[in-house]
Formats: C-alpha cells, sequence, structure tokens
C-alpha cells in the first residue's frame, strides 16, 4: 500500500483507522497516532508494520491512550524503523517505559512549535473529553493536536478533544480532521468547528475501528451520516469518510 502512496500525486494520505493517518509529500512519509496492533480493531490495517517501519519518517502523537500512543506499534517502529516522534509532555512518562524512544522524540506543549526538516508544526492544546461532551477526570493539559504544513497545505489533526476556544481562533486550515464522537465533538461541535473553520478538505476520522458495545459507544461510533446529513451541499463537497484501502489525493 506504501508503494500505491508514494506514486499518487501528492499531497495524498491513508487511513489506518481511528485518527491514524500516512501522509506523503513526495519527500516525507508522516503520520498521526498509528494504532495497528489492538484486538479491539474490526479490520487488520492495510498496512504491515514492516513496511511502515521502512517508510515512516515522522509520527506525531496526541495522548496516551493505547489507540493513539500504541506501545506495541512504536516499539516496532523503534527497533526496525528510522521514525522520529512528536510526543505531548503529558506522555513522557509512558515514552519513559520504552527503550530507546527519548532519544527519537520531540516533546513538546500546547503552544510550542518546531520544524521536522522542511515541515513546520505548531502545537495546539487538545482537552479529552468523556460522557455527554463533558471532560474527561483524567485529561492533561499538555495534550497536543498539531497543526502542520505539509505538501503545500496546511493540516489540523486535533487528537481527542472537546471544542475549544484555540479552535475557534483558527484560520487558514486546508485539511481539517473532525472527530464527531461523543467525547470529542460530537454533532453539533463538529458542525460548529467546520463551520468556524471554513476548510478545504474535511476528512472524518474516529468511526468503523474498533468493536462497538454499549460500554465504548461513547468513544467507538462516530455520528458521521448525522454531521453528512447537517452539511450543505457545497460542505459535503468537500467531505471524505475514508475507509482504510483506498489512497486519497489532496
Amino acid at each position: 500500500m506504501l508503494t500505491k502512496l508514494r506514486n499518487a500525486a501528492a499531497p495524498a494520505l491513508l487511513w489506518q483507522g481511528n485518527d491514524g493517518f500516512i501522509l506523503y509529500d513526495g519527500s516525507h512519509m508522516i503520520a498521526t497516532d498509528l494504532d495497528l496492533t489492538l484486538g479491539e480493531r474490526i479490520e487488520e490495517p492495510s498496512v504491515a508494520l514492516k513496511e511502515l517501519a521502512e517508510n515512516l519518517d515522522f509520527m506525531f502523537i496526541t495522548h496516551g491512550h493505547e489507540d493513539h500512543f500504541s506501545t506495541q506499534t512504536v516499539r516496532y517502529l523503534l527497533d526496525y524503523g528510522k521514525c522520529r516522534f512528536v510526543i505531548p509532555e503529558s506522555c513522557r512518562q509512558k515514552a519513559m517505559t520504552i527503550p530507546g524512544l527519548l532519544g527519537r522524540s520531540w516533546f513538546v506543549g500546547p503552544h510550542d512549535e518546531l520544524m521536522l526538516g522542511d515541515i513546520p508544526v505548531s502545537c495546539i492544546r487538545a482537552l479529552h473529553g468523556h460522557l455527554h461532551g463533558s471532560v474527561y477526570s483524567g485529561a492533561s493539559m499538555m495534550d497536543c493536536g498539531y497543526r502542520f504544513t505539509f505538501g503545500g497545505m496546511n493540516f489540523y489533526q486535533p487528537g481527542d478533544t472537546v471544542l475549544l476556544e484555540e479552535h475557534l481562533d483558527m484560520d487558514n486550515v486546508d485539511v481539517l480532521f473532525v472527530s464527531p464522537t461523543e467525547h470529542n465533538t460530537g454533532i453539533q461541535n463538529t458542525l460548529t468547528l467546520i463551520r468556524r473553520i471554513a476548510p478545504g478538505r474535511i476528512i472524518f476520522q474516529h468511526h468503523s475501528t474498533y468493536h462497538e458495545a454499549p460500554d465504548n459507544l461513547f468513544w467507538t461510533h462516530g455520528f458521521v451520516e448525522e454531521v453528512l446529513a447537517a452539511l450543505s451541499d457545497e460542505e459535503r463537497k468537500k467531505c471524505i469518510v475514508p475507509n482504510q484501502r483506498t489512497i486519497y489525493t489532496l
């Protein structure tokens, strides 16, 4: 699959479930929150860990939950590849349990700026949600989403977060990843985010990845159809609801 990604018109992306994406701009291959190993997945990822380790340059991690900061996935990339990691300070303790990770990582907090080669990155606060759009009792003010310029386009990956003032102040976003789950921005706040930012492309994440059960619906079930139904025809034309075996050119 990564050979096909490299041969696609750049920038291009491939979804691997949840908010895990692999992006290629013709020079660099980067990723966000890849979990290729949790047993709760509905389907196997379309990219093998070996192939990923051979190709991936950088990975952003937004927070410490295993479906975002996958210990097994990160260990493999460390052992068999050259990938370097951008990790929030909130995850430093977890990172210290993985041999070799500290030396291959940048640890960041909200409002930090960094360069990954020629890729400029801004770190945006993320505040993890829970049931009914509430803030999670274990949420950290040091979790991060990421805004980065890649392949000539501005991307914003929020990670797991409720709607924040920082989001409402954001502009000049070409590609916006949205998470219409109960523990993120739900239906109404996803619509607010889309309309306030007015991106050129809208990519739906946090859906159709893990087996749903009554006690996990708040984080496994994405209200994708409900959001799409509430959008205008023009807004829907900007939307991509990805599957894990299709490469999308932007």
